[in-house]
């Protein structure tokens, strides 16, 4: 059987989002025959490659944005940014909230957030600044990460899903909010690429992963997820290993 493994960077393959764990990297190796890698992120193609350069993966697909660049091993698949007057909308409510954000354009963070773990940043230039709108001004964004405090993420959560209905919301975390273009999601981006796969197997913890659960044939979350996220895959369980270990065992691949 053909298979499409995809999953998450942070929290499911990257656990620490700084490095992949030896467990982890050998239980992709232990996949290399039984089908195809992808990864599926709320980050940039940039940072998927430079995850795939300190591993030496194999990836056959790389979804971005959330699904906002969809790329194979050479060729772009997919692109779109946010609307033009959809972003200016996004920037005046983050101006008039005085809300904590950062905007990718691809290349680059441009925003008011100082990263509190610069290991991992993966070679991504980071911009921070009390006031960056003028420096956003007729740039390409693919998404806005909006990082409330804790204690009001769900409230800023609904409150953003309700003001911009022609924009895909997602909760990433307990303190950060992902906005990309409509109908942008990791799920449009296996879309795109299941054709010729028998089966798609994905891997996540977040509330941008759902999504991706939902199209996938089968689907692990780890334990460390939102219940609510985990009630939505097929199995939990403690970490990337795990996952690939009960794949191996309770679904007929022998090594």
């Amino acid at each position: 059987m053909h298979n499409l493994f995809v999953t998450d960077l942070d929290g499911t393959f990257v656990m620490d989002s700084v490095a992949v764990s030896q467990p982890d990297l050998s239980a992709y190796e232990q996949l290399q025959p039984f089908g195809d890698f992808a990864i599926a992120t709320g980050r940039s193609i940039r940072e998927i490659d430079y995850v795939i350069d300190q591993n030496q993966l194999d990836v056959s697909h790389r979804i971005g944005f959330n699904g906002a660049l969809v790329q194979d091993k050479e060729t772009l698949m997919f692109k779109q940014t946010i609307p033009k007057e959809d972003l200016v909308r996004v920037f005046d409510y983050l101006k008039r909230e005085s809300l904590i954000f950062d905007a990718l354009d691809g290349e680059k963070r441009i925003g008011n957030f100082q990263h509190e773990k610069p290991a991992s940043l993966w070679n991504m230039e980071l911009i921070c600044q009390d006031n960056p709108f003028h420096l956003l001004e007729n740039k390409e964004i693919y998404k806005v990460n909006v990082r409330p405090n804790k204690t009001e993420c769900d409230a800023y959560y609904h409150q953003i899903k309700q003001a911009f209905p022609n924009l895909e919301v997602f909760k990433s975390g307990s303190s950060r909010i992902e906005i990309t273009a409509k109908n942008i999601s990791k799920a449009s981006g296996i879309d795109l690429i299941k054709p010729g796969y028998e089966r798609i197997i994905a891997f996540g913890d977040s509330g941008n992963d759902v999504d991706m659960f939902q199209t996938a044939d089968l689907s692990y979350c780890m334990s460390h997820a939102p219940k609510e996220v985990q009630q939505r895959s097929s199995h939990v369980v403690k970490d990337f290993a795990a996952a690939i270990k009960h794949f191996v065992t309770h679904y007929e691949l022998s090594l």
